[in-house]
């Protein structure tokens, strides 16, 4: 478009010119919500605050030179060519610094606290697939206390499931600390009898590798030993839970291990486990209303 002025020519782009102010308006709205955020947060979140304020006002810069480009014959279009990109590259490795934070965030095992055990149930089970991270966590939390025994080293395991046991047993004939040998299922044996005891009950003992212990012992033996282990952990008000996937052991092998272990899904575990604590729950607020009733009409007399 052009525009007379003054004998001379100057050159308009009314679109340019509408858009540049309009990213200009933009930019200057987020530079202000960064420095908002830039003062009240602190690391790392100052750090990903700052790294926003840059890239958005490099982004405002570019558009101010917009606004110059479509007002005047001066050609802008190589320096815009550079901001933009300098500042979409920064907000990416925000995004990117923003990832990382909470992968490392997540990636960071659960340690063992202070324990509130109110686990409902006890008894053995055997699972087809294994206990996912989150539901290990959950039992973790509301029991006493839980034992993994494992196939994997425990590292990988707390790697694998973000989660740092009260105990750990690693299932190798390697001669280290959390290792015991899979043929010795009396020393295993009593490692969860010591975890049970000092427990005080209502605990959690996770098993994988039951083949692993067969293939060391022959059927027979291994199936002993956890029908001993079974007789521990309902003792001691507590929960065994067998990993046991399709096709590791006979079907006459399977058969006998299913007696003594009730075979579940993961979900009706956890279902099992919320029904009975939910009647705790009233059974207790109905309990506390009638010592509470008991107290008032002992006062009153």
């Amino acid at each position: 478009m052009e525009i007379l002025r003054c004998g001379g020519v100057m050159y308009q782009n009314i679109p340019g010119l509408l858009s540049g102010f309009a990213l200009v308006t933009i930019g200057l709205h987020l530079i202000w919500i960064a420095l908002k955020y830039y003062k009240a947060l602190e690391k790392p979140g100052k750090k990903l605050a700052w790294r926003f304020l840059i890239s958005i006002s490099l982004f405002t810069v570019g558009s101010i030179g917009v606004v110059i480009d479509s007002l005047t014959e001066i050609q802008l279009w190589f320096i815009m060519a550079i901001i933009y990109p300098i500042s979409y590259f920064i907000l990416a490795s925000s995004v990117g610094f923003y990832l990382k934070a909470l992968l490392s965030k997540q990636a960071k095992p659960i340690k063992p606290h202070k324990k509130a055990p109110v686990l409902p149930i006890s008894g053995a089970y055997s699972l087809r697939k294994p206990v996912t991270p989150q539901t290990l966590a959950y039992l973790s939390r509301i029991s006493s206390g839980l034992l993994v025994i494992s196939r994997t080293k425990k590292e990988r395991w707390v790697k694998k499931y973000r989660l740092e046991p009260d105990e750990f047993v690693w299932l190798s004939n390697m001669e280290e600390e959390t290792a015991i040998s899979p043929t010795k299922l009396h020393v295993i044996q009593g490692k969860i009898l010591q975890f049970l005891n000092g427990s005080g009950g209502k605990a959690v003992v996770y098993m994988e590798g039951v083949e692993y212990l067969v293939i060391y012992n022959d059927f027979p033996p291994v199936a002993k030993f956890l029908f001993s282990v079974k007789d521990y952990v309902i003792s001691h008000k507590s929960v065994l839970i067998s990993y046991i996937p399709h096709g590791i052991l006979d079907k006459s092998q399977e058969s006998i291990i299913l007696k003594e272990f009730k075979e579940a899904e993961e979900e009706e575990l956890l279902n099992e486990i919320s029904q009975k604590l939910l009647v705790t729950m009233v059974e207790q607020r109905e309990s506390a209303s009638v010592d509470e009733q008991e107290n008032v009409m002992s006062n009153s007399e």
